[in-house]
């Protein structure tokens, strides 16, 4: 099954359990997938992070596990970002010079970065297997569809307050953390596209579009800084300046991105989001029951 709810599906509850185990599952086959570079088994790992974490706010009134488990995979994927760091700043500064019509100097090897992450996701995937272990002795209280309303809304309402911060102050460290609960909406409405299918994959893939233009100046932030403290370990013929310059405009061009996309996810007040979607899970139950 998909990573959303389905109609075999006996409860939420129930709906909610199987849904983590299965993403928890993909977790530890994508860290051991031999198949697969490790830089793409980090990445898909970070991916199945991020989900986990949506889904557990999603029903975290009712999930009585909620701020140990969430802190555990928290803790993984950070296990997991040290490993990649390096290599997508150099990226971020091949990327950066592609759009600033430059050549790109040679830049430093990172030998130790493969190693790293192949050690990282073997460690993550032992995190992982520990994960589905306590899985099987998850409490649950109320878990329902007035539980899942009231999860998007308290994550919905958290993003409407990261992006007016990140607005007002327009800071590396304010976007960052819009980009965390922007990407937290987007995973939610994917859970729940299926309540108004007709509606959801627009708002979903809009919400997607605003957290894929944060985390690329996120990615830029994170250049900006080694370039300031550190060049030497990107690159010794960077034009430390010439970079700086062109990531404070490639923000800047970003920017005006998110404000309109911004605009666009978080138009509603918190209130009438939760509104929307009980009438949109009203709805669904009726179809579910009448098929």
């Amino acid at each position: 099954m998909g990573f959303e709810w389905s109609r075999d599906d006996v409860t939420v509850g129930d709906g909610f359990l199987r849904i983590a185990r299965e993403q928890i599952g993909k977790a530890i086959a994508g860290a051991e997938n031999s198949q697969e570079s490790p830089e793409r088994r980090v990445h898909e790992a970070r991916r199945r992070c991020k989900k986990l974490r949506a889904l557990f706010r999603l029903v975290r009134p009712g999930f009585a596990g909620y701020a140990t488990e969430d802190a555990f995979v928290r803790d993984a994927s950070r296990g997991l970002a040290a490993a990649r760091d390096m290599r997508v700043t150099q990226q971020t500064y091949i990327e950066l010079m592609a759009w600033a019509h430059r050549p790109v100097p040679p830049l430093a090897s990172d030998a130790s970065g493969h190693d790293g992450e192949v050690e990282a996701v073997r460690s993550f995937a032992d995190q992982m297997r520990e994960l589905d272990r306590r899985s099987r002795d998850w409490r649950l209280e109320r878990i329902d569809l007035d539980t899942l309303a009231a999860g998007l809304k308290h994550t919905y309402r958290r993003g409407r307050h990261t992006g007016r911060e990140a607005n007002r102050h327009r800071t590396d460290g304010a976007f960052h953390e819009w980009r965390k609960y922007s990407k937290y909406h987007w995973n939610q409405l994917g859970l729940l596209e299926g309540c108004a299918g007709e509606i959801l994959p627009a708002a979903h893939k809009c919400a997607g579009d605003l957290a894929d233009q944060l985390g690329l100046h996120h990615d830029l932030a994170v250049l900006q800084d080694l370039l300031r403290t550190a060049p030497a370990e990107l690159g010794p013929d960077i034009d430390v300046g010439f970079a700086i310059d062109a990531a404070d405009r490639r923000q800047a061009e970003i920017e005006s991105r998110i404000a309109s996309l911004g605009r666009q996810v978080f138009a509603e007040k918190p209130k009438a989001l939760k509104a929307r979607f009980s009438a949109y899970f009203d709805g669904w139950m009726s179809r579910e029951a009448a098929e």
